[in-house]
């Protein structure tokens, strides 16, 4: 039975890819076994690297996604590739003003420094990797959090994700020191990916254990 679903989310993963206008036909390479998809081949950014991920993810029975793809690209000059970089981050708002450095070598760019959310990590995340040179992003990147009561933020937690999440009764969640642990079992990736958006947005959390199993259908 897995056998058959799992030709069928390659049969779906491979349309949704060839239906993206970013991606040309046969460009990512895919296997599935038991609903966990393994992304093969070479694309032209890091950029496309990124959103073929989010493609596989949000296809209906995908449980897990592998990236083992290249960036193949013309070389650019790091010291403008820098430059662009630290132009992007300070022109994101969610990004803390001289709270990241950036660096580059041969198109491998790492940012380092440390915020207070993790959604302003993943606002420097998403503000450089869409620039043309980069071929890999390195994230040394600290998420410290507010000290916060845990009851606080447990309260916090809970009335956003019934706000979001209509079936939250079958998501535990506590939380320790400003820990969240999630356990129990969603239907889809982007169905966890939600929850655990949701946990890291909250203020006060300095981390997220994502123990949240995708059952599928």
């Amino acid at each position: 039975m897995s056998g058959r679903n799992d030709l069928k989310i390659q049969t779906d993963v491979l349309d949704e890819l060839n239906w993206d206008p970013r991606f040309a036909p046969a460009e990512v390479g895919i296997e599935v076994d038991d609903g966990v998809v393994t992304l093969r081949g070479t694309v032209s950014s890091y950029a496309k690297l990124r959103a073929a991920e989010g493609i596989a993810a949000r296809v209906t029975g995908v449980k897990a996604v592998h990236d083992h793809l290249e960036v193949l690209m013309a070389p650019e000059d790091d010291v403008e590739l820098a430059r662009k970089a630290a132009l992007a981050l300070s022109l994101d708002a969610d990004v803390p003003e001289g709270a990241l450095s950036c660096a580059v070598r041969d198109g491998v760019l790492t940012l380092r420094g440390a915020v207070d959310h993790d959604y302003q990590r993943r606002a420097a995340e998403q503000a450089v990797s869409r620039l043309a040179g980069v071929r890999e992003l390195t994230m040394d990147v600290e998420v410290r959090g507010h000290t916060r009561d845990d009851a606080e933020i447990l309260s916090d937690l809970r009335s956003a994700l019934q706000r979001r999440v209509p079936w939250v009764n079958l998501v535990g969640f506590s939380v320790h020191s400003g820990v969240v642990t999630l356990s129990g079992w969603v239907r889809s990736l982007a169905d966890r990916a939600t929850i655990e958006e949701t946990a890291w947005r909250t203020r006060g959390v300095r981390h997220v254990v994502d123990r949240v199993v995708v059952m599928g259908t």
